[in-house]
């Protein structure tokens, strides 16, 4: 009987480590399919840190000789850049989104709570406490001579005294692509190599054979058109307009983007180097672009109504239409004594709705 018992136990013993085996076995991971291991990539990539222009320059000193001489990198400047016919000091502001508590506070334009200068206007700041955004446009620097003064971003008489205040513009909206590096809290405020191709900390640590699987590379669709915006908005009154701010207007109408049979933004700009105006396109002449591909068919005369500008624009740095002749402006309907581009061209609101049906609503 003992010898029996024992006998059992032994059995009993040995299926058990089979089944811790078993068990084992089944919960060892798995190879990663192709879809899985691009997910951990992309996973690694959103998890990383924002490292700044300087650790990209260590490797990358070749795009350094021309980006800083895009418009892209100097649309966002440090303060210091701008040589100054007054010290700087405290300056009193109210918050323009604050209509029914009047809330001023005190900024010192001196110190680090100023991140920089936007277009070669706005003084970006952080918020104060007791301000309803996080980032505001407190003041403004304009030119005389070879020196600059700061001068308010916008002035009204917020405590009803009488006088007109400082008022400090939310820059809420306008960080996100002017100065995307303070929303990120990215070394570099402004434009930087991270603005497109994403937050780069495990790519700069990662080892050289790792280099390629640790950074996104962006397509010009993602790139550029998160800040480049093309579709129309719609105004209060349902209107369908233009998007006059952001630069390719309109490019969603043109048989470029709807046949697809061009590299996107991608086939006549250049993200790292501007031609001889300044410009991320790739030649200094627009028409010897589009030459390229159209045979020698246009001239300036002709670039000029294909790609037109909005005539009631109040700034003149608004590029020029990217419909190439799908929406000739007049032939919209708009009304020349607005600003926006108001469509009220029954084909094209029919374009609009096919195409973009979102917008339709």
């Amino acid at each position: 009987m003992k010898k029996r018992r024992n006998i059992i136990f032994i059995l009993l013993s040995l299926l058990g480590l089979l089944a811790i085996i078993l068990v084992g076995c089944n919960q060892q991971k798995t190879p990663a399919t192709p879809q899985e291991a691009v997910n951990q990539v992309k996973n690694a990539v959103t998890a990383a840190t924002y490292v700044g222009n300087d650790t990209c320059q260590g490797c990358h000193a070749d795009k350094f000789t021309a980006v800083p001489h895009t418009k892209h990198f100097t649309s966002f400047k440090p303060l210091s850049d701008y040589p100054m016919a007054q010290t700087l000091g405290p300056i009193t502001v109210f918050d323009a989104g604050n209509t029914d508590k009047p809330t001023s506070a005190t900024i010192d334009l001196s110190k680090n709570t100023v991140y920089g200068v936007m277009m070669d206007d706005y003084i970006v700041a952080q918020a104060p406490t007791g301000f309803k955004d996080k980032y505001y446009r407190v003041a403004a620097v304009e030119k005389s001579g070879d020196k600059w003064n700061v001068k308010p971003a916008s002035q009204k008489d917020m405590d009803n005294d009488g006088k007109p205040d400082w008022v400090a513009e939310s820059a809420q909206t306008c960080v996100t692509c002017h100065a995307s590096g303070i929303p990120t809290g990215s070394p570099t405020a402004g434009f930087s190599c991270e603005s497109c191709h994403g937050p780069g900390g495990v790519h700069a640590n990662a080892t050289f054979a790792d280099k390629k699987t640790t950074m996104k590379i962006s397509t010009a669709e993602e790139a550029c058109l998160n800040c480049h915006k093309s579709d129309p908005v719609k105004d209060k009154q349902g209107n369908f307009t233009t998007d006059n701010h952001h630069g390719t207007r309109d490019f969603f109408a043109s048989k470029h983007a709807q046949t697809g049979e061009i590299n996107g933004c991608l086939t006549c700009h250049g993200p790292h180097k501007a031609n001889a105006s300044g410009v991320l396109i790739k030649k200094d002449k627009p028409v010897d672009i589009c030459n390229d591909c159209h045979e020698g068919k246009l001239n300036q005369a002709k670039i000029d109504q294909i790609m037109w500008k909005n005539p009631s624009d109040a700034y003149g740095h608004i590029t020029r239409d990217h419909s190439f002749t799908a929406m000739k402006y007049e032939d919209l309907g708009d009304d020349p004594a607005t600003k926006p581009v108001e469509i009220k061209n029954q084909t094209i609101i029919d374009l609009i709705k096919k195409v973009l049906p979102e917008l339709a609503k």
